[in-house]
């Protein structure tokens, strides 16, 4: 066996370990039939006082402890808001239906939104199906704090040259202003609005439910500092459309026809709009 598998079969080997439920010697028997190995195959022996069985756990209890505090960390207002025991029973779940399969650990959390849809308790009919739209908020406030995450992670337009002037009327019928979308930016429709609701959990305030609604937020970063912005849904898919890579006559021209809005009205719509997609890092053009 060459020496790239034998290592793949040893992780292999280890992450069966580390992540089937169970205590150890249910996982050491998964790994067992699984991979073709037992703990003799893989833990050096050791004269020290510690057994295999020890050494094993300890590395197994550890290693999830570590991709616990990796949720943690890229879900801090969400487990603030579900609670920590919550937060914990839906992390640990997760851990063992998504294990970490990237070489960095800011992929491992990726899917954490969409497993939170899916484990959500069945919907109630009835008088309590107000309780239906509660089970839906944890998944909203997961879906924003990961789009917060990417886009203070992905490239934006810190370094940039700041704008003198403002897009011409001109510039966009004749296609002469090429709209750029930076990397960082996000967009989402959610199910509730979502920004002070967001916003008061992360600073420990007071704060009441809120009433479902769609609605539609940009996430994006300006100098530095992440921004989430509320958009009306035209705004949303005329955005969506440059994003895309379509120019921005083209994309008022889309956005119009799909929202059955007149294209000289949505064009004028769209110059009052401009400045505050720039200051708040959702487009910029050249």
């Amino acid at each position: 066996m060459a020496k790239e598998q034998k290592l793949a079969l040893l992780q292999n080997w280890l992450k069966t370990v580390v992540m089937t439920p169970g205590h150890l010697p249910q996982k050491l028997g998964q790994a067992w039939r699984l991979h073709g190995l037992d703990e003799a195959d893989v833990v050096v022996a050791d004269e020290g006082t510690a057994s295999v069985y020890t050494r094993l756990n300890v590395y197994s209890s550890g290693y999830l402890l570590r991709l616990l505090e990796c949720i943690y960390a890229d879900y801090a207002v969400s487990r603030k808001f579900m609670g920590d025991e919550v937060f914990d029973s839906f992390a640990k779940a997760y851990l063992l239906y998504h294990p970490s399969a990237s070489f960095t650990l800011y992929d491992l959390g990726a899917a954490f939104p969409g497993f939170l849809a899916k484990t959500k308790p069945p919907v109630i009919s009835g008088e309590e199906s107000a309780i239906n739209d509660f089970m839906n908020l944890p998944v909203a406030f997961a879906k924003l704090e990961r789009a917060r995450q990417e886009a203070v992670r992905a490239p934006g337009t810190e370094g940039t040259a700041e704008r003198d002037q403002e897009i011409s009327i001109q510039n966009v019928l004749f296609n002469t202003a090429k709209i750029i979308t930076p990397d960082c930016l996000r967009l989402l429709e959610l199910d509730f609005p979502m920004i002070p609701f967001f916003t008061a959990v992360y600073r420990d305030e007071d704060y009441e439910l809120p009433s479902p609604q769609k609605t539609f937020i940009a996430v994006s970063r300006k100098n530095f500092r992440v921004t989430m912005t509320d958009v009306t849904e035209v705004q949303y898919t005329l955005l969506s459309l440059c994003q895309a890579g379509d120019n921005l006559y083209d994309a008022i021209t889309a956005t119009a026809s799909f929202n059955k809005i007149p294209p000289s009205e949505l064009l004028a719509d769209v110059f009052l709009w401009m400045p505050i997609f720039h200051k708040n890092g959702l487009l910029d053009w050249a």
